[in-house]
């Protein structure tokens, strides 16, 4: 069950690693890690609608999240592709730890001796899995109008966002049908009415200008 407001995004971002692999230099440690996100980079996204637009995180928009995210009130968790059932880090308990600077959401995670842990590390070595995503809450987002491949499009920058966790992701792209973004359509719920209050106010003009030249 998903945590209500949550939003995943699934950038591919490259460059996932086995970190610690269990040799005779950390016996028994298996760690991965990689970013989550990078900053400032305008990814494309398109509904199960067709609609199409631009986002992108800002750098530092998880700053305020990841203060005290070793108490449990903050917690936050590595999961194997989303899947609450099958844990793989925690900030808690220090299997999982984060490096946010202006390149973007760095993290690494201790992965457990298990069946998931297994499997992630394996796929991950394999290079079977090669990209993370991560879910969050907007907390603070700014919509405007850019041009992209000569057209022009709405682009949404997360400026401030609740991270909720980071999972390893056998497919790190968009899944259409999961994406609701109540913001955009506040956005343009916001253009309408702007729109149609310029409307009404030129309909004004034009009806003063009438009954004025009727008076003439």
């Amino acid at each position: 069950m998903g945590i209500p407001n949550e939003e995943k995004r699934e950038y591919l971002c490259s460059g996932l690693e086995v970190r610690a692999d269990g040799t005779e230099n950390e016996p028994g440690k298996m760690t991965i890690g990689g970013f989550a996100v990078r900053y400032n980079q305008p990814t494309l996204i398109r509904d199960c609608w067709g609609d199409e637009w631009l986002e992108e995180i800002a750098a530092g928009a998880f700053d305020e999240s990841l203060q005290g995210s070793e108490r449990r009130e903050n917690e936050k968790k590595a999961l194997w592709n989303h899947d609450q059932g099958k844990p793989l880090g925690s900030t808690v308990a220090g299997t999982l730890r984060f490096l946010d600077n202006q390149e973007g959401l760095e993290y690494e995670t201790d992965l457990p001796a298990n069946t998931w842990g297994n499997d992630a590390f394996e796929s991950v070595k394999r290079r079977d899995v090669t990209g993370s995503s991560f879910g969050f809450i907007c907390r603070e987002n700014h919509w405007e109008k850019v041009e992209y491949m000569g057209k022009m499009m709405d682009k949404r920058t997360i400026m401030k966002a609740d991270l909720i966790e980071v999972s390893p992701c056998t497919f790190p792209a968009y899944n259409s049908s999961e994406i609701d973004c109540r913001s955009r359509k506040e956005y343009i719920e916001a253009q309408k009415k702007g729109s149609n209050t310029e409307h009404r106010k030129k309909l004004e003009v034009e009806k003063l200008r009438t009954e004025i030249l009727l008076k003439l």
